[in-house]
């Protein structure tokens, strides 16, 4: 059994009815900020009464107030989960609950306070309002929430709210049970009752214990003085496992002796994390239950489990959080803002959400095709997958354009700024600043991923909701010369998707008018003065070469011919096997004439 459709309408920046549907194992949700991934994970905390981390009260910024009328508070807000998967015996289990073989449950939330400052709400199981509240119900869901900045240490120390305490009190309930039923003590129990009686014979403890009570006779007198017995815990379970705390050592060795083990507060932020996490999980892992009898749902929500976390560990934690939500039937829901999360997960485990609408986009359902989906599997990395949270994004072929498009976006956003006819709707002043991603993706392999933006093909089709912008070559004939009078036909086959990508609502593909990028920046205006000049620089060679770019230093470009410009940008093209990179040159700058 498992969460796979949550509906939020009202609550938070949900103001229209939003759907979201997940997996059974594991879901990443990515996304920029404020897309929503955070009050998804808070519905589920609602809906389902996880109160793991104290899950605040309700309050009146729950009710959704747009920002450009934070007049119109919603007057309700609702939320319904629908649980599917469901094992026979959980269909009994949650009958009160299921419909059709799934099990639906609703929240309703009034804005209207009582007179203890409570909102008016309404949760049930099934399709009808009227069905009868069984709070037995959410004791056999096991959510778990983790939140960003958890405090791991806190968590696992001695104390009532100990994690560690939960563990050893949920692994032991068939024993507990079966010593009460035979009115006999736990083992551990039996075991700390024999502690005491021996640390009662003691000498130096029994001769604490007489002078304490005989300081308190003699101060209050035999009638109101009173006996004590020092002890080292009471004789009960769950206060012997409350006392208990969780030690570290920093590798995994099993001779390590145990008197060098430490405290947490001696352990780094990202460990004590991962130490929690391991205790979460082994609760999650407790052993299935019998023949006959219903498993529980489990379901664990994690914020940003990236939180102090080095990139190499944060990959070793998602493939296990991957593999335990397969191999234990856990269903895990990730929010994440790191690139590395993001590109080390499958495909099929990612769900975008955008503020545009809002919406949740499983990457999975964008038409990809299973040749398409294995190609982004594989060409995801850390810098490419900073596409799932930007605001907007550029796919060029190869690194001269993934490092010059930003600069020369720099002086067509200066310029727009500085006009006058402008001054009302002014832009960013960078691509970066705009929130938007350019990515070389080494190769022309736009079919592939225009389709997780690009909707044309069928009217219902899903596609993430972001203006996606890709620049691909011309790519005529390698010997040809076009000019802007005498183009040539390209034979990139990219170009055949222009058309139809080019109907779609968020996604464009701009080919380049004469060749390739570099081909048409030559000739445009004086730049191939600057880019011989720049050619000539980086020659290791002192030959005919290096005197022919000296010679296109020379030259005003403004006033040559096409078929000059031509000649000269074909020439600089096709000696780039001869131009030595500067391993000290970051980045070229090039003015405002480029």
């Amino acid at each position: 059994m498992y969460l796979q459709h949550l509906e939020i309408e009202g609550y938070k920046n949900f103001r229209s009815k939003f759907k979201i549907n997940f997996s059974p194992g594991l879901n990443v949700m990515v996304g920029e900020n404020g897309s929503g991934k955070s009050a998804v994970i808070d519905a589920i905390r609602q809906l389902l009464l996880e109160d793991e981390y104290g899950r605040s009260p309700m309050s009146d910024t729950d009710f959704n107030r747009p920002f450009d009328k934070p007049k119109e508070q919603a007057t309700s807000f609702r939320i319904r989960g629908q649980f599917d998967g469901l094992s026979p015996e959980q269909i009994v289990m949650f009958l009160p609950w299921t419909e059709n073989g799934q099990a639906i449950l609703t929240l309703e939330v009034e804005n209207k306070q009582n007179r203890y400052g409570r909102f008016r709400r309404a949760l049930w199981g099934g399709a009808s309002r009227s069905s009868m509240f069984e709070r037995e119900l959410f004791e056999a869901i096991d959510c778990v929430y983790l939140p960003p900045l958890r405090d791991a240490e806190t968590r696992l120390q001695e104390g009532k709210g100990s994690r560690l305490a939960r563990l050893l009190k949920n692994l032991n309930n068939e024993e507990l049970a079966l010593a009460k039923q035979k009115g006999e003590l736990h083992p551990l129990e039996e075991k700390v009752r024999m502690f005491n009686e021996q640390l009662a014979t003691g000498q130096s403890i029994d001769l604490a214990n007489k002078l304490i009570s005989a300081r308190l006779v003699e101060a209050l007198g035999p009638v109101f003085g009173q006996d004590t017995n020092i002890r080292f815990s009471e004789t009960n379970f769950a206060r012997i496992v409350e006392s208990l705390r969780l030690l570290f050592f920093p590798t995994v060795n099993a001779l390590t002796p145990r008197e060098a083990f430490r405290s947490l507060e001696e352990n780094s932020l990202g460990y004590n994390n991962l130490l929690y996490l391991a205790t979460v999980l082994a609760e999650l892992n407790v052993p299935s239950p019998a023949e006959g009898e219903p498993e529980y749902p489990k379901i664990l929500l994690i914020e940003e489990p990236e939180a102090h976390l080095h990139p190499q560990l944060q990959v070793v934690l998602l493939k296990y959080l991957e593999k335990t939500a397969a191999d234990k039937k856990v269903q895990v829901i990730v929010t994440t803002h790191s690139p590395v999360l993001a590109s080390s997960v499958s495909l099929k485990s990612l769900i975008h959400l955008s503020p545009a609408g809002p919406s949740a986009i499983a990457l999975s359902t964008c038409m990809l095709t299973s040749d398409s989906q294995a190609f982004i599997d594989r060409w995801l990395d850390a810098t490419k997958s900073t596409l799932l949270f930007a605001r907007g994004i550029m796919l060029v072929e190869g690194i001269a354009e993934a490092m010059l498009i930003p600069e020369l976006a720099k002086q067509v956003l200066k310029d727009w700024n500085h006009d006058p006819q402008h001054s009302a709707n002014k832009l960013p002043t960078s691509l970066e600043e705009g929130g938007v991603s350019v990515i070389s993706m080494s190769g022309i392999y736009f079919d592939h991923f225009m389709k997780l933006f690009s909707n044309t093909e069928l009217d219902d089709v899903r596609c993430i909701p972001i203006r996606c912008a890709g620049v691909t070559d011309n790519d005529p004939e390698k010997d040809s010369k076009p000019t802007f009078s005498k183009p040539a036909a390209g034979k990139n086959p990219a170009l055949n998707l222009v058309d139809n990508i080019n109907k779609s609502t968020w996604a464009r593909l701009y080919p380049n008018k004469l060749k390739t990028f570099e081909y048409d920046l030559a000739m445009e205006g004086d730049n191939l003065k600057l880019l011989s000049s720049v050619a000539k620089s980086l020659l290791s060679t002192e030959g005919p070469i290096k005197k022919t770019f000296e010679k296109q230093e020379q030259i005003g470009w403004d006033f040559a011919t096409e078929d000059q410009k031509a000649e000269a940008a074909y020439y600089l093209l096709s000696r780039r096997a001869e131009i030595r990179i500067d391993p000290n040159l970051d980045i070229l700058v090039f003015d405002s004439d480029l």
